[in-house]
């Protein structure tokens, strides 16, 4: 069994009885029945992997030993994920500990760690980023079906009250989602129901001890602020239960608006797989406001490739520049709109100045301006860039002269990403007739894939994509 630990005084000989009182740990059969609720298919899915974000917080490891057991039952294979972001000197260590806990249960385990400088602001916000950029490469890597994670019913009730501080919408006080798809990787938590009292309780009962991050008591941290004043919202009748029903409420409201808004876009509108969006000006302008807003919103965060939605005020600039023009294009939230007679509605990606190359590893995957999934094969790194207008007349001037012109208009031509090697060739797989060596355009060593961050946009996307492929068939 695991050794001793910052919790291992819990788990002295009389201790388990008062620490269980908050709650009674989590049952096979009843861990069963979450994961059903989360996804029904997954009762019945064939033999996969499955991964588990482990932290080494009770929380995860929890769920970690839960899953695994589910795993083995149902024919699955369980792997715990375990991120070292390196912003405590002893993180390290923690992470080689909870690595050894898991081995001595016959769980495997990943340490993947976050190397880039830290921010000197927005920590948490950076290292999450970074934990599902980590566990989502780490899963395309192993074949996984998809990554769990602990949330429970405490972080779904701090994150109701963070978004009703911040005066969010419907969606934002739908909570967090019990399922999700993260860079085409399902991501599952099915304990947002469960009181951490019986996370706990399950870690005691099954004598396995936990890391305590200090972080967790750090007041800079709104979440930590949020979880102070816990007491004072119970007494005034908000306690956690009534936040989770509220967010579940508000969760069917969003279920609802996002199978509306992705039938919508595949009825009235183009998603291209070079990464900008046409719609219909007549039925754009016929969508309730509500939902109008909502679907500018998911295009225009996912075309522009940015991590949160753009602000009330450019939406409302946007509506004004639709309904009464003033202007030939509009730029915001990275995006550039204008119209025209003949295609309607055009929103693509703008050009920015300095947007600087990235580097992409030797056979690696790169997350590239929060749009593209870009896959070096090759055996040494490479720049991954904006074609940019240099790199569309190096282009033109290279496609053979009995060649089709350009159909693109420039300004989403010269958005899209290229790779530049190390010997200074140019790849830009969204125009085949103008690859610079021709062997590499058809062995798949370069591959480029948009990924809509939003959801709803992402189902609309990969449903038009279905669509496409079963016409040719």
């Amino acid at each position: 069994m695991p050794s001793a630990s910052a919790s291992a005084a819990d788990l002295r000989p009389g201790r388990l009885e008062s620490a269980t009182s908050g709650g009674a740990p989590v049952g096979e059969d009843e861990f069963g029945r979450l994961i059903r609720a989360v996804d029904p298919a997954l009762a019945d899915a064939p033999p996969s992997l499955f991964l588990a974000g482990v932290s080494g917080g009770a929380d995860s490891m929890a769920l970690c030993l839960l899953l695994d057991r589910w795993c083995r039952t149902n024919g699955h294979r369980c792997r715990a994920l375990i991120v070292d972001h390196g912003l405590r000197t002893e993180s390290a260590a923690e992470a080689s500990r909870v690595s050894g806990w898991l081995q001595a249960r016959g769980i495997a385990s990943d340490i993947l760690r976050w190397s880039p400088v830290k921010p000197v602001a927005g920590v948490q916000a950076s290292a999450r980023a970074a934990r599902f950029a980590l566990m989502t490469d780490r899963a395309r890597e192993l074949g996984a079906r998809g990554i769990f994670l602990a949330h429970h019913l405490e972080d779904q009730a701090e994150t109701m009250v963070m978004r009703l501080g911040r005066d969010s919408g419907p969606d934002g006080l739908a909570g967090i989602r019990m399922r999700q798809m993260h860079a085409e990787i399902p991501v599952y938590r099915p304990l947002l129901g469960t009181p951490p009292q019986r996370l706990r309780a399950h870690c005691l009962a099954q004598a396995q001890a936990w890391v305590e991050d200090p972080s967790n008591r750090d007041c800079r941290f709104e979440r930590v602020r949020v979880r102070q004043e816990a007491a004072g919202r119970r007494a005034a009748g908000l306690d956690a239960p009534v936040l989770h029903r509220v967010a579940s409420a508000f969760s069917r409201l969003r279920d609802w608006s996002d199978g509306e808004l992705a039938a919508f876009l595949r009825k009235a509108g183009l998603l291209d797989p070079r990464g900008f969006a046409r719609l219909d000006p007549a039925a754009l302008v016929g969508l309730p406001f509500p939902l109008r807003h909502k679907f500018l919103s998911g295009l225009l965060q996912s075309v522009g490739g940015g991590d949160y939605p753009p602000r009330r005020e450019s939406l409302a600039r946007l509506e004004r520049w639709l309904s009464e023009g003033g202007g030939s294009r509009v730029t915001l939230a990275g995006c550039l709109v204008w119209k025209t007679e003949k295609d309607g509605i055009w929103i693509v990606r703008e050009t920015p100045r300095g947007l600087r190359p990235r580097t992409v590893g030797a056979g690696s995957v790169l997350r590239w301006d929060g749009r593209f999934d870009v896959t070096w094969r090759e055996d040494r790194p490479a720049w991954v860039h904006m074609l940019t207008r240099d790199g569309d007349r190096r282009l033109r001037r290279l496609r053979h002269p009995a060649g089709p012109a350009p159909a693109l208009p420039e300004s989403v031509r010269c958005s899209l990403p290229a790779v530049t090697d190390l010997d200074g060739r140019l790849f830009a797989p969204h125009f085949p007739e103008t690859w610079t060596d021709t062997a590499q355009s058809k062995d798949g060593r370069l591959q480029i894939e948009f990924r809509p961050a939003v959801s709803w946009v992402a189902d609309a996307f990969r449903a038009s994509r279905d669509d496409r492929a079963g016409a040719k068939v």
